[in-house]
């Protein structure tokens, strides 16, 4: 299946160079061997068998899984597939692979263990359920999501495992993924990214796509900001993995509550250069990316940054700490928790 999805898009491929523009890599290191087109290029020349496996291998091994390629992609092009077939097909070893996989995901292990014993959120039964992605679950941190949804054993989304090519785990993880939100009547998200990642799930149909929601579309209540709150006025960065229409929702709530003011950031798709365990590899991509974000947030002189993902939280923090700034970041959920009361 992979093999042929892979074939299908790059077929559909029409060399337009709309991914090269808008990749954050291409950017900085203006190599277009570290572009999806680049790759695409060399996989057909692999496909009809003028290049092998070790040319294949050189080149794109620093992706940002950021999706610009494929969200700015005129011919629907999912650029997954490509990348997912390259890590799968072309990977030195399983075993190589799984233990790259296994360094990646050592954070999310680190934060399990330093908070196994934080207290837990109390059960509550419910047909909405909340998708606790693994940075969350790791934290063991109790929300107002913990409070009004069910929080059933959800398993990772899938993505670490999909970009990195492991389909055996990434088939478990959306086959246990799906029974589950089948059950549901709605599956509430906090990270773009988790909910994204489920969104491609191709067997996930229609109807079962409109359960998933966004946090912000799931309340109508209205907010003020809190009297022993510092903070004046807001902006907030979109994660690469968030879709338009979540955005607009995010921009209008964030636009009605009262005490605050929201300032649009410009340029607020760019990526944050983080890419989950990506600055761990590429420490100096990640921070120059990460350097030109947190100028761009200057240039709001807003008191408080907000995002929905985790990796982006860290991100910009990564971001302001390196550019002398240190302006607070905060997830959206976090900032609702902490900041905000009803009226």
């Amino acid at each position: 299946m992979l093999y042929d999805e892979t074939k299908n898009n790059i077929e559909k491929c029409s060399r337009c160079a709309l991914c090269v523009q808008n990749c954050p890599i291409y950017e900085i290191k203006k190599d277009e061997n570290n572009t999806s087109r680049g790759l695409i290029c060399k996989l057909s020349g692999y496909f009809e068998g003028r290049l092998s496996d070790k040319e294949i291998k050189h080149g794109l091994k620093i992706c940002l899984n950021c999706s610009k390629c494929r969200t700015n992609c005129p011919s629907g092009v999912d650029t997954s597939y490509v990348f997912a077939f390259k890590n799968a097909q072309l990977s030195p070893s399983k075993i190589s692979q799984r233990l790259l996989l296994a360094f990646k995901l050592l954070p999310i292990k680190f934060l399990y263990f330093f908070n196994f014993f934080k207290k837990r959120p109390s059960k509550i039964k419910s047909n909405i359920v909340y998708f606790k992605g693994c940075v969350a679950r790791a934290q063991h941190k109790i929300t107002f999501l913990d409070k009004i949804c069910s929080t059933p054993e959800f398993l990772c989304c899938g993505l670490p495992y999909l970009t990195s090519g492991d389909l055996k785990n990434y088939n478990k993880v959306k086959e246990r993924n799906i029974n589950l939100i089948k059950s549901a009547s709605k599956v509430v998200f906090d990270c773009a990214s988790c909910k994204s990642a489920i969104l491609d799930y191709p067997e996930l149909n229609e109807k079962d796509k409109d359960k998933l929601i966004f946090f912000s579309e799931l309340t109508d209540k209205k907010y003020k900001l809190k009297n022993n709150s510092k903070y004046k006025t807001i902006t907030f960065h979109k994660p690469c993995h968030m879709t338009k229409s979540d955005f607009r929702e995010i921009e209008k709530f964030l636009n009605n509550i009262e005490g605050i003011k929201y300032i649009p950031l410009e340029d607020c798709e760019k990526c944050c250069g983080f890419g989950g365990s990506y600055f761990m590899f590429h420490p100096v991509i990640s921070s120059l990316i990460a350097f030109k974000k947190a100028n761009d947030i200057k240039k709001t002189n807003a008191d408080l940054i907000l995002t929905a993902c985790p990796s982006c939280t860290m991100g910009l923090r990564f971001g302001e700490l390196i550019s002398r700034q240190f302006k607070k970041t905060l997830e959206l959920r976090d900032f609702i928790e902490t900041e905000l009361e009803t009226l």
